[in-house]
């Protein structure tokens, strides 16, 4: 008895937290602190987790702009249940609350930015990357679109609407992954040397920051093969031939270089479904650097 009462005191008190925070997001102004709240609900976190909770989170994180690659995958778990009870347009009001109350920032994965692509000056974004392209391709390097990038120039001739950033992947001329990782931590004084190197990202040492490109970010992404297989960190690790990938191509839309195969490398990224718009899609990034880790532990 005393289990289940004080399970019915944290579903309460998970209520209450939700409560204030639908506040906060439908009139604002009420002086919520959002981090103390988010805190707090972490603390009370149970499982399975119920969708006041998913609610609660989400909300919770926007007001306080924490947390935006979590605020948007407990985004999708809540459109899946929602799709699964037949009650997407319940979802969608959800979703609209948030965009509103956030408007003219939007939540991507990257965080809480008041610009990407579907207001974003395009031929301006793709004049800078040429430039960046073009230095890397004089010091003889074979540098394809990669990621979202990719999807977005395959599948919607254009930039993803949603999407704020630009992926890019480096052919390395190593063929296994211990030459692999020697030769990226060697690219990062090359790309310095070039100056085009930004930052690289504490955590994650399979990607470099590029120069951006005005606001947009640029991520770089080693790519290699070994043995007859194509490497392309996070997504391909040795699942498509080197012809699937090389010689590469030029894009249609934009003249730079994409995968021989790209509609393959998609599938890999994004799964069979790639072809059907999903701004809530998250990329499995423990599993994928599980797969990698020969690789990464030798960057570290």
């Amino acid at each position: 008895m005393k289990q289940a009462t004080s399970s019915a005191a944290v579903q309460s008190r998970v209520s209450e937290i939700r409560l204030m925070a639908m506040a906060e997001i439908a009139v604002g102004g009420t002086g919520l602190d959002g981090q103390h709240y988010y805190n707090e609900l972490q603390g009370l976190l149970t499982r399975p987790l119920t969708n006041e909770f998913l609610e609660a989170s989400v909300m919770l994180a926007v007001i306080a702009r924490i947390r935006p690659s979590k605020a948007v995958a407990n985004l999708q778990k809540l459109r899946t249940r929602f799709v699964a009870i037949e009650a997407l347009a319940e979802f969608n009001a959800f979703e609209q609350r948030i965009k509103k109350y956030l408007a003219p920032a939007v939540l991507t994965n990257h965080g809480y930015h008041e610009h990407n692509f579907a207001s974003a000056d395009h031929s301006a974004i793709w004049a800078q990357v040429d430039s960046h392209l073009r230095t890397l391709r004089r010091a003889g390097y074979e540098v394809f679109l990669n990621s979202g990038t990719l999807l977005g120039v395959v599948r919607d001739a254009r930039l993803i609407d949603h999407d704020d950033d630009i992926d890019l992947a480096v052919m390395l001329n190593a063929t296994t992954r211990e030459d692999a990782a020697q030769e990226w931590r060697n690219l990062r004084f090359v790309l310095e040397d070039l100056d085009l190197f930004e930052t690289d990202l504490p955590g994650m040492p399979g990607i470099y920051k590029l120069k951006p490109a005005g606001d947009v970010e640029i991520d770089l992404f080693p790519a290699w093969v070994e043995g007859g297989r194509a490497f392309v960190y996070p997504h391909t690790n040795g699942s498509l031939t080197a012809a699937d990938v090389l010689p590469l191509q030029p894009c249609a839309l934009t003249g730079q270089a994409i995968p021989a195969m790209p509609e393959l490398m998609l599938a890999e990224n994004y799964g069979e479904n790639w072809r059907n718009p999903d701004p809530f899609f998250k990329f499995p990034w423990a599993a994928a650097n599980k797969r990698f880790a020969p690789f990464l532990e030798r960057l570290v």
